[in-house]
């Protein structure tokens, strides 16, 4: 192939990997993350470093609040926010640094503090699915006393 061929080919090859790339950046943002919950931890796995693993014994307090309870957020320092999707790490108005797994609107939020004072919020799209969450990582903190 000739360099008249490569470059006049270049720009369509550079468009379609540029637009791949960010289908694939919006899928893994967009689906909701996997979740997991042990007796050392909880852990979601969303989008590689929007990741989060929080040990049992350094959380101090879970509840479940409205969406209206939610911080105001100033800024997104380091997430993704997408068709009312937000993931990853938030500066709020108060300038505190949290970090969301939610779906705007949706209620309940499950609102996790950890002993150092950082909080952390999800939810699901699916109300059961929130509230199954909540109660499984209830059911450790209980144990844990």
């Amino acid at each position: 192939m000739n360099k008249e061929k490569i470059r006049k080919r270049l720009p369509i090859v550079l468009t379609f990997i540029i637009i791949a790339g960010a289908g694939i950046f919006v899928y893994f943002g967009y689906r909701e993350p996997k979740v997991t919950i042990s007796p050392a931890s909880f852990n979601v796995h969303t989008f590689s470093s929007w990741n989060i693993t929080v040990p049992i014994e350094e959380i101090a307090n879970i509840d479940t609040i409205s969406w209206n309870e939610m911080p105001r957020i100033s800024y997104r320092s380091n997430g993704i926010s997408l068709f009312g999707v937000h993931r990853g790490w938030f500066k709020t108005k108060d300038g505190n640094t949290i970090w969301l797994s939610i779906k705007s609107g949706v209620t309940p939020v499950i609102q996790i503090a950890e002993k150092n004072g950082q909080l952390y919020y999800m939810n699901r799209t699916n109300t059961k699915e929130t509230l199954d969450i909540f109660n499984k990582l209830s059911c450790f903190m209980e144990n844990k006393e």
